[in-house]
């Protein structure tokens, strides 16, 4: 495997991300592929789309507050919100079995990315647990961040001037660490997140190691090429923010092209059919209901159309960047060639090299 570096790597995922979306290419194919890839690394461009009178229901907010709070009710709304809870940290552990089928799948180059995900259920439960722990550990953190910055603020606040106003000086002494406290506590969420998902759940999906195993195994390499995996951060957070800016930019030209034809026809229909009573009224009401679900659908493809590619390139990325030090990745990726079987002649040599006492 060769070993490369932070930037010789993102030719190859390029190569890999082309050869897995867009060879032998398949509309159907490369929609379930873009999705599943911007559902598990969460590169997703954003879109807005509306039609008039689509939801003519009011909610009152207010009276819809005051009934999930009355007494009555609160446990119903407790239960509720448990539900919801729960049901979203479900979510999340089907997203990190979905992150394994996908780097086997990308490792494989294959596309059955439902057996794949089947095969680590067991690794992807150990990832999943130890992974919340540690955004449990940074959630606690960033609570102790946050009331050490309403101390501070309270320190400001109560230390005014002899003239009562704010003093810069008290503002200034606080507001330089507050802001690196900040940048500390983000590269270090940002970190882990590399980390987690770049460097140890390949151990974990290769070997099946348990999650402290993988650590140590990563430890270990990133202590002994600190410069090297120094320089993967850093583009590693760039890349996707370069690309988001460059994708999401094209992406909002072509919402604006497509959604602007699908709000002019609307609005066609609508001032067509406007104040007529029946089935006029009946058809103007079904078609505003139908341009809502279209958009949508329109969105959706545009979004895992320009969010996939980049989810499978930075995914391809970290893969080729860490098979250059983890030897099991790399011989997935590039496996060796066959070595040839040897010659007569050079049978019958160690043969006699082998008889030398």
């Amino acid at each position: 495997m060769t070993v490369y570096s932070a930037s010789e790597a993102i030719w190859p995922a390029l190569e890999r991300t082309y050869s897995y979306l867009f060879r032998a290419f398949k509309w159907e194919t490369f929609l379930k592929l873009a999705t599943v890839a911007t559902i598990s690394e969460g590169f997703i461009v954003s879109f807005r789309y509306s039609v008039p009178n689509a939801f003519p229901l009011d909610i009152d907010t207010a009276a819809l507050k005051a009934f999930l709070l009355a007494p009555a009710f609160l446990p119903v709304t407790i239960l509720g919100a448990i539900a919801i809870f729960l049901f979203g940290v479900y979510c999340v552990y089907l997203v990190t079995r979905v992150r394994f089928g996908l780097v086997h799948c990308l490792i494989h180059q294959t596309r059955e990315l439902r057996t794949a995900s089947k095969l680590y259920s067991d690794e992807a439960e150990r990832f999943f647990t130890a992974s919340t722990l540690i955004w449990l550990a940074f959630l606690v953190l960033a609570v102790l961040v946050f009331v050490a910055f309403v101390i501070a603020g309270y320190v400001v606040i109560a230390s005014p001037t002899p003239e009562g106003k704010l003093d810069p000086g008290n503002f200034l002494i606080l507001f330089f660490p507050c802001i690196a406290i900040v940048f500390a506590f983000t590269l270090a969420v940002c970190a882990a997140q590399v980390v987690l998902n770049d460097f140890i759940l390949p151990h974990m999906a290769i070997e099946g190691a348990p999650f402290s195993k993988a650590w140590a195994e990563v430890r270990a390499r990133i202590k002994a090429n600190r410069e090297t995996f120094l320089s993967f951060f850093i583009l590693r957070l760039a890349m996707p923010l370069l690309a988001g800016l460059i994708l999401g930019f094209l992406a909002w030209v072509l919402e604006l092209i497509v959604f602007g034809i699908l709000g002019m026809s609307a609005a066609g229909f609508i001032a067509m059919l406007d104040g007529t009573t029946g089935f006029r009224a009946y058809a103007l009401t079904a078609i505003e209901w139908l341009f809502l679900p279209l958009g949508l659908g329109v969105g959706l493809v545009i979004a895992v159309s320009f969010g996939g590619p980049l989810g499978v390139f930075m995914r391809s990325y970290a893969l080729f960047f860490y098979g250059g030090h983890y030897k099991a990745l790399g011989n997935l990726l590039n496996p060796p060639a066959p070595q040839s079987a040897p010659s007569a002649s050079q049978s019958v040599a160690i043969e006699r090299i082998a008889k030398v006492p």
